[in-house]
């Protein structure tokens, strides 16, 4: 879960090519348990690690 993570932020992978690319056969199977590991949907919680990581990047390296 960790790294379909990791690919759908770092790489912009979509949650199904995610799902694939870490073994899942069914990308609706991926999403459920990734809905239940993290909490919330696939893209729902890359665009929310991806607003956190910019938030904390500016944090640490303003303009």
């Amino acid at each position: 879960m960790h790294q379909a993570r990791f690919l759908m932020v770092k790489r912009n992978v979509t949650a199904s090519e995610a799902s694939f690319r870490v073994g899942y056969v069914s990308p609706t199977q991926f999403s459920r348990e990734f809905s239940r590991f993290f909490g919330c949907p696939p893209q729902k919680e890359a665009h929310r690690l991806r607003h956190l990581l910019k938030v904390k990047a500016e944090s640490y390296w303003p303009e």
